[in-house]
């Protein structure tokens, strides 16, 4: 009979010391795995917080000139708003106004106004001219205005006041005003 025991333990001493260095092995290489993971995830990780980090700094950035935007907006919505008040003054702007300037300019170097009265829609003025030519004339420029209507005269005498010169003649006119006399 031939022992064949310490050849099968020799047989069995390898394998466990195959078996104990490919653990090792498979040991080292899992850590030197887990170490590479290990690494790479850091890395994502730290690049990730990175552009993170950017994006929040850009998010800063557009929401101040997302805010600036707005304040211009506004800005820009009231200064239209003042444009429109502006426009709905100067569209409106008082008859009164508009009719004493008309008078103003419809008026002859020989003539004066010595009373301007409104009742209603109609204006009566009373003046005096150097000469009856400076009455009509006064009369042509009033009735060429778009402000007023048919200018009627009411009357005309020499003048009689004290500041009136020699030859001075007063009158009288009746002047509709045009459209709704408000």
């Amino acid at each position: 009979m031939v022992n064949l025991l310490p050849w099968r333990e020799q047989r069995r001493e390898r394998r466990r010391r195959r078996f104990l260095a490919l653990l090792v092995v498979a040991a080292l290489a899992c850590g030197a795995v887990s170490l590479l993971l290990h690494r790479a995830i850091s890395v994502n990780i730290a690049d990730s917080t990175a552009e993170n980090q950017r994006l929040r700094f850009e998010v800063v950035r557009l929401e101040a000139r997302n805010a600036e935007a707005e304040r211009l907006r506004g800005e820009q919505e009231q200064t239209l708003r003042h444009m429109q008040v502006l426009k709905q003054l100067q569209r409106s702007r008082p008859l009164a106004a508009e009719i004493l300037a008309q008078l103003a300019r419809s008026l002859p170097d020989a003539a004066h106004y010595r009373r301007i009265a409104r009742s209603g829609a109609e204006l009566r003025i009373e003046g005096e001219a150097e000469s009856q030519a400076a009455i009509v004339e006064l009369m042509r420029e009033l009735a060429a205005s778009p402000l007023f209507g048919e200018v009627e005269l009411a009357g005309v005498a020499e003048a009689e006041s004290v500041a009136a010169v020699s030859g001075d003649f007063a009158f009288s006119l009746f002047l509709p005003l045009a459209g709704d006399g408000s």
